[in-house]
């Protein structure tokens, strides 16, 4: 668990997130902090995708300096473009591999991010009620 200096959120490595507030003072702290939170988890998205797109460029760098299959060539030519196919699809196999990882850390971040805001919705309306 990350938690807040003021120990008003906690933030669960699973992105759960727990609030205790007794007064709209604390509660509005709270807000700030759980923004302040949304900002830190916003950017560790922002380098994810950023990661992803330095992975996808390297990717299309390499398709775009392969060049074209062999054409004709009879049986041997069909063999020579079978193997091409084989690792042009072990290659976009690999760049899915890659980027599998990145993409689930990206959605538990957005998961994270909603989680906060959902709280941040909650926060404010236990505001307006209480005031």
């Amino acid at each position: 668990m990350l938690p807040d200096q003021n120990n008003f959120v906690t933030i669960a490595d699973d992105g759960r997130i727990t609030i205790s507030v007794q007064s709209l003072a604390e509660a509005k702290i709270a807000i700030k902090a759980l923004k302040l939170k949304k900002k830190e988890h916003t950017l560790v998205k922002r380098e994810l995708t950023q990661q992803q797109k330095i992975i996808r460029a390297e990717y299309t760098d390499k398709v775009r300096q392969q060049g074209s299959k062999v054409r004709g060539g009879g049986s041997i030519g069909r063999f020579v473009r079978t193997v091409q196919t084989i690792n042009r699809d072990a290659n976009r196999r690999a760049l899915a591999q890659q980027l599998a990882p990145l993409e689930k850390q990206k959605n538990a971040v957005d998961g994270t991010i909603t989680a906060i805001d959902q709280a941040i919705l909650q926060l404010e309306k236990y505001i307006i009620e209480n005031s």
